[in-house]
């Protein structure tokens, strides 16, 4: 479980124990098991076990059982849960939230994170993001993104900028804006449920 601290915000003492944070409290609407957790964040079991132990412990989290499975869910009665999901959103919820904004976004076959946020989230030493940048493929609807940008900008706290490239500008790669996001950090962003074609 011990992994180096998240260059996006180093306070925790390790990934797994941010990454295991990151997912119970900006994704509580879809609590899963432990094994599946362990799985979704690649986390070994015993690990994820223990860091969720701690972390309950400390009275972060909180724990249900269903049968022999038991599930997590931020403990909201904490005195750092407000605090503490604020500073989640702002450093992490980028690669957690952007995706259900997006999907209901009609033609968006893909979503990615780029710039100076993704090149943290993948450990590149670097300032503090000042802005989130998101590339939406397809063709989606100019207008719905824009609503997307301004949605997402007040919940996250940071600018969103989102850049739409339809599917063969990202496929040919011909600009020089596009050759340079390409060629550097990318987060995927799950946009699955859109219905895009």
């Amino acid at each position: 479980m011990r992994t180096e601290p998240s260059l996006l915000l180093p306070l925790f003492r390790s990934d797994g124990q941010r990454r295991l944070l990151a997912r119970v409290y900006l994704a509580p609407d879809r609590p899963a098991p432990l094994s599946e957790l362990a799985r979704e964040l690649a986390i070994d079991r015993g690990g994820l076990k223990r860091e969720a132990d701690r972390l309950e412990r400390a009275g972060l989290i909180r724990s249900e059982r269903v049968g022999r499975q038991r599930f997590l869910y931020p403990d909201e009665s904490s005195p750092y849960f407000r605090d503490l999901y604020a500073l989640l959103v702002k450093a992490f919820g980028p690669s957690m939230l952007i995706g259900p904004e997006l999907t209901g976004i009609d033609g968006i076959r893909a979503a990615y994170l780029y710039g100076s946020w993704a090149a943290r989230y993948n450990g590149e030493v670097g300032l503090d993001p000042a802005d989130i940048d998101v590339i939406v493929v397809g063709t989606p609807s100019r207008i719905a993104v824009a609503g997307a940008a301004r949605r997402l900008t007040e919940l996250l706290g940071r600018e969103v900028n989102i850049w739409i490239s339809s599917d063969q500008e990202w496929e040919a790669a011909e600009s020089g804006f596009l050759q340079d996001v390409r060629q550097r950090p990318l987060v995927p962003i799950d946009v699955r449920s859109n219905g895009a074609s």
